[in-house]
């Protein structure tokens, strides 16, 4: 793509406002965007973004490095990127030249979003403004994205903030800062306001471990704490909450700092001891920070396991503690955390009967036409907004296969949104072609095993993409080989790939710019590819994030295959409850990994509820067993070891035991 990217550069005089703004873009543009964003995308985003710096009231006031970092910006966060600025400054630009003050333009600007899109909640996967708008719903960080396009494109400066973790409930949020001349203010997108610092989570402030603002591009501010490939972290705590400045010192014996050593500052959340953020120690050994009140897990390496202590923040405003590097500690049986109480608020956050109507309009515009569809298309299909008359003509038409109605019922409602459903149904027909090509070589699958790891479009959090189409031109040689031969091909590929230094904006890569680019930004990038690949060639095939792994199935079982050095998932944990069993809330399962306790948030968990399975790699796991009570949460830790070729056994609130 690099002439793509070259004919943007050269699209504005040279030394011109437009040139600084072009070349600020291409510095700190993601992966995904740099592989895929053509000159045109780039030139109409920067295009309209200086159209309303000087059409708007507020844009010549705006001072240069506040339109560079949160005006010019195409993304908030890890969406995938749909041109949309023409299309919304067409919409909102005559709505918002009248308002007598950003204020209430950015409350014009969130009335016309909240009428486009609700609140839902969804996977973690970020949909685009385009998507979002198709859709007329998303969770709270896709109706941010929405929100902060239209401002941008009416020049209001914008940028996203958010709790990393709660600690009073299970979860995070995310909402919307804006910045005006009386400095940043906060608004939550996807409802109506009048006025800003006014929202139902203001509620919530005392009880915020961290505020954290994103930034496009390196930011020459006081605030930010941390860098990396274009994007800046700013620290925004003090604006909700009392902030309490911690300072860590870590050390080794005789008092020897340790420099360029993590800290990380923890708080229990949905089924794990979740870090809400981390800081480096300096040349002195010392590591800085600033949270809010509560109790926090203070957790560092020690060797392979952690030096910790706990902290509590509610009645201090200045804190310095010390962890020892080369003295581990044994983890204790239970973690008491606590946080402050709630504020009273009388935000009333109900929306206008206009607005009920309009998304009760929108929630049955097609209803009467998916009545006839037999369960559970109706509902799945009811997801998919203004996509909906698309699907139905693959449904009625007879461009589908016998495979089309149960790939959509299975399909993920993200991919209703972004998969085109003609392009859909030729990748169905490759995957059937592949099916084809596999049992001539002698690998035979069931229709279920065949659905939903040969057909299904969705291997994690990547983008939708045709990449069965796309990855043939490589795989296509092999589509008739031996099943050793097709593993090895695909092993190759990804063992070339070099690695780049992950960023916080931009989507994962899609399988096929990580195959042509040559490069991933981390071990998921090598899963997806992997597991495409595997797809693409016949060869059922599941990524499992968690241990950077991609499994393969030979027709009779299923084969490990361990991108990073690691042991094959040779052992099964099984838990047991009085009833069912909800991962994320009645339990979680963490290990201790750099430094903290990594939760392991994507397992394959198995079974019917009360009973639930999960293969393992050998070695020591703790499970998380938390009990709320007020303000206060307590969380028992309980050491699983799992050995290989064994089943280890625990209940849930019971007796516990391992067999061979």
């Amino acid at each position: 793509n690099a002439a793509e990217l070259a004919a943007f550069a050269a699209s504005y005089p040279q030394g011109s406002e437009e040139a600084r703004a072009a070349a600020f873009l291409l510095d700190n543009l993601p992966l995904a965007d740099r592989l895929s964003m053509t000159a045109d995308e780039l030139r109409e985003n920067l295009d309209y973004a200086f159209l309303a710096r000087r059409s708007m009231p507020w844009g010549a006031g705006l001072p240069w490095d506040i339109f560079l970092h949160f005006v010019l910006p195409h993304r908030t966060s890890q969406e995938p990127f749909q041109a949309h600025r023409a299309m919304l400054f067409r919409e909102l630009a005559p709505l918002c030249a009248t308002a007598e003050s950003m204020e209430e333009a950015l409350s014009r600007v969130g009335a016309w979003c909240a009428a486009k899109a609700q609140y839902r909640p969804t996977s973690r996967r970020d949909l685009g403004v385009v998507s979002v708008l198709e859709a007329g719903w998303g969770r709270c960080e896709e109706t941010n994205i929405l929100f902060m396009a239209a401002a941008r494109a009416v020049g209001l400066p914008v940028r996203q903030a958010m709790v990393p973790w709660w600690q009073h409930d299970d979860g995070n949020h995310a909402w919307v800062e804006a910045w005006t001349p009386d400095g940043w203010k906060f608004l939550e997108s996807g409802t109506e306001f009048a006025e800003l610092n006014r929202t139902w989570f203001a509620a919530q402030a005392p009880r915020m471990a961290k505020v954290t603002a994103q930034v496009f591009g390196t930011w020459a501010d006081a605030s930010v704490y941390r860098t990396g490939p274009g994007f800046s972290l700013a620290d925004s705590t003090a604006a909700y909450v009392r902030p309490v400045s911690v300072r860590v010192r870590v050390t080794v014996a005789h008092d020897q700092p340790v420099p360029g050593h993590d800290v990380y500052f923890s708080v229990y959340s949905l089924g794990a001891v979740r870090p809400v953020t981390k800081a480096a120690t300096d040349g002195r050994g010392v590591a800085q920070t600033v949270l809010g009140p509560g109790v926090f897990l203070v957790s560092c390496s020690a060797g392979e396991e952690l030096a910790w202590t706990m902290l509590d923040t509610r009645d201090m405003e200045d804190m310095d503690i010390r962890l020892q590097a080369d003295s581990p500690a044994p983890l204790p049986d239970t973690l008491e955390f606590a946080c402050p109480e709630a504020a009273a608020d009388s935000f009333d956050a109900t929306p206008g009967p206009e607005l009920r109507r309009l998304r009760e309009e929108r929630a049955g515009r097609w209803a009467p036409l998916l009545r006839d569809l037999p369960a559970p298309l109706p509902e799945r299909l009811a997801l998919a907004g203004e996509r909906t008359p698309g699907w139905l003509r693959l449904l009625q038409g007879g461009a589908g296969s016998p495979w089309t109605g149960p790939l959509l019922e299975t399909l993920d409602d993200k991919d209703l949104l972004q998969a085109d459903p003609e392009t859909l149904a030729r990748e169905a027909r490759l995957a059937l072609d592949a099916r084809r090509a596999a049992e001539a070589g002698g690998l035979r699958v069931d229709d279920g095993v065949f659905r939903d790891y040969v057909l299904s479009p969705r291997i994690h959090l990547e983008p939708w993409s045709p990449w069965r189409a796309e990855l043939l031109p490589w795989l296509g040689p092999y589509l008739g080989l031996s099943l050793p031969t097709k593993v090895d091909a695909v092993r190759t590929r990804v063992g070339k790939l070099k690695t780049l230094e992950p960023a916080l904006m931009g989507p994962p890569l899609t399988p096929a710019q990580c195959h042509v680019a040559g490069y991933c930004t981390t071990v998921r990038d090598k899963g997806v590819l992997a597991a495409a690949a595997l797809r693409t060639l016949g060869v059922p095939a599941r990524f499992q994030p968690d241990f950077g792994r991609v499994e393969y199935f030979d027709g009779t079982k299923w084969h490990f295959w361990e991108l990073e050095p690691g042991s094959p998932a040779q052992g099964i944990l099984r838990l047991t409850g009085m009833g069912e069993l909800r991962p994320f809330l009645d339990f979680g399962l963490t290990r201790v990994e750099k430094g903290h306790l990594r939760p392991l948030d994507d397992l394959p968990w198995e079974g019917d509820g009360a009973s639930l399975r999960c293969a393992l790699q050998p070695g020591a796991y703790l499970l998380v067993l938390p009990r709320r009570e007020g303000q206060r949460t307590t969380v028992r830790l309980e050491t699983v070891p799992i050995a290989a070729g064994a089943v280890t056994d625990r209940r849930v609130g019971g007796e516990r035991g391992t067999q061979p």
